[in-house]
């Protein structure tokens, strides 16, 4: 298989420690596909960065691993989160600066990457709808996997429902609560035929396959650091156990054991670096 990621690759600012970490939930999901999907399979980085410090931070960190990197560096800041975590360990988005990724188009070469994989996958948030549109707007070979990375805050149907057409998997991030708006995602699936996950914490996770539900509990853990990229963890996870055959429940199951083996530590990837 040829993965290709697209999106965010940036830092991670913790708040008030002043700790900084690689980040974003590309570059989260991509380091764990690493790890996730068989050797065989190719893991593809398209994204871009600034000209800043941050940016020297995500070019090394990138050329430390065997990613296929098409990284295009523009001028001015790399994407930066802010991050506050609560005593049990629970993240906190304080602030988000996409930087250059709000103006990021792909040049030629990042355009026939994404053309010619057979799993691509990337979030869309308020901040990168354009890149996301921009993105969907190419046509690929195989599967899209999208994360609606912001539907806990901005549950935005009006543009799942716009690009329904060209996703073939959907994952959210959600509470129990959200009731209202599971029972929509669910809805979408049925009558779309639409493979969509949510996840939801400690409170485990649940997947809609057509009009099929699945629901699996999250995986105990004793000391929870930081939430941080718990989901994209998830996401890895989940898509290299499902695309190479497994069933979905134990992708869900899968997904949960890795998703609990990041939070014990600071940072997206459960270690200290990409």
């Amino acid at each position: 298989m040829k993965i290709v990621c697209v999106g965010d690759c940036g830092i991670d600012h913790y708040l008030p420690s002043g700790i900084q970490r690689v980040g974003g939930i590309t570059a989260n999901f991509a380091r764990h596909a690493l790890s996730e999907f068989p050797v065989e399979d190719e893991i593809h980085v398209v994204t871009c960065v600034g000209s800043d410090a941050g940016a020297e931070l995500v070019l090394g960190a990138l050329a430390a691993t065997d990613f296929n990197s098409h990284v295009e560096a523009l001028p001015g800041t790399t994407p930066m989160q802010y991050i506050e975590l609560e005593p049990d360990g629970e993240k906190r988005f304080v602030r988000y600066d996409e930087g250059v990724l709000g103006d990021f188009e792909f040049n030629s070469e990042q355009r026939e990457t994404i053309a010619s994989s057979t799993l691509l996958v990337a979030p869309v948030y308020s901040q990168i709808i354009d890149l996301y549109s921009y993105l969907l707007a190419i046509e690929t070979e195989g599967q899209v996997a999208i994360d609606f990375a912001d539907f806990l805050q901005h549950p935005d149907f009006a543009l799942l429902e716009n690009y329904l057409d060209s996703i073939d998997i959907g994952f959210f991030g959600l509470t129990c609560d959200d009731t209202e708006t599971m029972e929509r995602i669910a809805s979408l699936a049925a009558r779309h035929q639409k493979l969509f996950v949510v996840t939801l914490g400690a409170q485990g996770s649940r997947a809609f396959h057509g009009a099929d539900r699945f629901e699996c509990a999250a995986m105990p853990v004793k000391n929870v650091v930081d939430t941080t990229g718990a989901g994209d963890a998830f996401a890895a996870a989940f898509l290299s156990r499902y695309c190479h055959g497994a069933g979905i429940q134990l992708s869900l199951q899968r997904g949960a054991e890795l998703a609990a083996s990041v939070v014990a530590r600071i940072g997206g990837h459960g270690q200290e670096s990409l």
